[in-house]
């Protein structure tokens, strides 16, 4: 591998954005190419991002260009054929979340990218959003004690009156929806933060029975000491005054020495029961969040040093996610590890 690493984009819609800033961001790597099906689009992201060459057809660019990496960025069901022809070629390969829409799948990708020797990543981003970062630097400081409640929410407006995702109205068709979209970012997360969950539980709902899938849902999972809530919704209409949307939305941590507070507009807050400090997080750490996970492949890729979430812990992730669903489904408490087989 080159000291200078050189990758090819798959995807040309909402998350490729993100992605291309993040790579225009990394001075260790070079853009050759992207693709997507729409051209059009391709060739709008190759404008704005000075990509030098644009395809419609995945295979032919891969056929002509030898590069160290693919980064794909399209929907779930399209990403165990592009992986299993880009191990194949020798590529190493990272991925945007969620990675698979069974646990099935998810281990063919494993078996796959080991066999062909190259290195798999889950572009899981949650886990880089820079108030996380803080907040694991402050669990393991003791700065809060031992930490034994975590609550995350996110509550938009997405789904009504009429559902509109935008560059993402796949959404519309997919049969698990907002857990398996939205709260795998918050279970990969919690993991990043306490360990690995001993059980999960779920609630859910359809609240536009136009979807095919869940827009609302609560999640409750156990970490060690943590009792987590993750509570979310495509559908309300939020009763937070906040005019400025930093953060996903507020999320509290609260330990036996003190709490911290993330509000939505990025301030954080450190309260303590003699003093509180409050933290500024920039208005664009959404994108430092891609910036840092894309920058952490690429630091990787050159040190060999191994990716916080590559196949196998993403397996982990997974779990919980298609645990919830089961939690949901059958209305039962879903127990990591020993329930394993209820799950495809």
């Amino acid at each position: 591998m080159s000291e200078k690493l050189r990758g090819v984009i798959i995807g040309a819609g909402f998350a490729s954005g993100f992605h291309l800033s993040g790579w225009s961001n990394t001075p260790e790597v070079e853009i050759a190419a992207i693709c997507d099906l729409r051209k059009d689009r391709a060739e709008a992201r190759a404008s704005q991002f000075g990509i030098p060459k644009v395809y419609s057809s995945f295979r032919e660019m891969f056929d002509n260009h030898k590069v160290d990496f693919v980064d794909i960025a399209v929907p779930p069901a399209l990403h165990l054929e592009i992986i299993r022809e880009a191990a194949a070629r020798g590529y190493h390969i990272l991925c945007q979340k969620p990675i698979a829409p069974t646990m099935a799948e998810l281990r063919e990708m494993i078996v796959l990218t080991e066999n062909a020797g190259v290195r798999f990543m889950v572009n899981e981003n949650g886990r880089h959003q820079p108030w996380f970062r803080k907040a694991k630097e402050l669990i393991n400081s003791g700065t809060i004690g031992e930490p034994y409640y975590t609550y995350l929410a996110y509550r938009r407006r997405m789904s009504l009156p009429v559902a509109d995702f935008g560059d993402q109205n796949f959404f519309k068709t997919m049969p698990k929806l907002v857990i398996y979209e939205l709260g795998v970012h918050y279970l990969d997360t919690l993991r990043y933060l306490y360990g690995e969950a001993k059980s999960v539980f779920a609630l859910t709902h359809r609240a536009n029975p136009e979807l095919a899938g869940e827009e609302v849902a609560t999640v409750l999972a156990k970490f060690g000491t943590v009792n987590a809530v993750m509570d979310m919704s495509w559908a309300s209409l939020p009763a937070s005054t906040v005019k400025e949307w930093v953060s996903y939305g507020p999320c509290v941590i609260e330990g036996t020495e003190g709490t911290l507070h993330l509000e939505q507009n990025g301030r954080f807050r450190i309260i303590r029961d003699t003093c509180e400090e409050q933290i500024e997080f920039p208005k664009n750490s959404e994108f430092l969040a891609y910036q840092n996970a894309i920058q952490h492949f690429a630091d990787c890729l050159l040190t060999g040093k191994p990716f916080e979430t590559d196949g196998k812990d993403t397996l982990k992730t997974m779990e919980l996610v298609f645990g919830a669903y089961d939690a949901a489904e059958n209305n039962r408490v879903y127990e990591v590890g020993k329930d394993i087989s209820r799950l495809a």
